[in-house]
């Protein structure tokens, strides 16, 4: 099994979606999850992904906790933990394909949003909306393991510095993953198969956390999110094949 090829091909998806996830805060469910649903069920492989992400805020926690924008974590995370509930439902009901070409169209929608996004000319909006954002996060999140196009577009507007960004985004994805995983383990979407890719991949999300945390003050951010949205659009390109 573990010389198969699904496995290898898994592995090397983790290993590249986990290293843009640590260097930027995001990305690895809108790279991988597209991608492994060629050889797994999103109803399989999103529960998967999320154990995933458990496993990389577990490593990056310690590192990234002090530049944690405590409000706006709070906001999103209130509107996350309930939207998660109604994405969750809709992973058990629509039809896989469905929800797959739907995941491509938000995918391609962020990667036109990293392609022309100007961080000079974005104006701030209330923080009201954060939870409205969560809210539209966890939704998201449930069905398809990514709520990072929501996050991402609410901290833009708050114009946060990078380093804070990133570490909001970790510390929010570290407990929304870990409420969402217990709710597909009491929905049984998570089962004993599930658990065991979740162990044979994990080396690999240790090992690209830890490459892309090193990466993320040696490379030019710029460059960097333009190579991300040229991949995202590709993936999302790939959930209509």
């Amino acid at each position: 099994m573990l010389l198969s090829s699904p496995f290898v091909a898994a592995t090397l998806i983790v290993l590249f979606a986990f290293f843009v996830r640590s260097f930027s805060g995001f990305g690895s469910a809108l790279l991988s999850i597209p991608l492994l649903a060629h050889f797994f069920e999103l109803k399989f492989i999103v529960p998967v992904e999320s154990t995933f992400e458990v496993v990389m805020s577990i490593v990056l926690i310690p590192r990234i906790f002090r530049d944690v924008h405590k409000r706006d974590l709070l906001l999103m995370l209130g509107g996350a933990l309930v939207g998660s509930i109604v994405g969750i439902y809709a992973l058990k009901s629509v039809a896989d394909q469905t929800l797959k070409m739907i995941l491509g169209i938000v995918i391609i929608a962020v990667a036109a949003n990293l392609f022309f996004y100007k961080t000079d000319s974005v104006p701030n909006i209330s923080e009201k909306w954060g939870l409205a954002a969560g809210l539209a996060g966890g939704i998201l999140g449930g069905m398809f393991g990514t709520g990072g196009p929501a996050y991402v577009t609410y901290l833009a507007f708050q114009n946060r510095e990078k380093q804070q960004f990133r570490a909001t985004l970790i510390m929010l994805f570290a407990i929304e993953y870990a409420w969402r995983l217990a709710v597909y383990i009491w929905d049984g979407l998570y089962t004993f198969e599930g658990l065991k890719w979740s162990l044979w991949l994990a080396p690999a999300v240790v090992v690209a956390t830890i490459a892309g945390h090193l990466a993320h003050f040696q490379v030019n951010e710029r460059i960097f999110r333009y190579v991300v949205a040229a991949l995202l659009t590709v993936s999302g390109i790939f959930c209509f094949t």
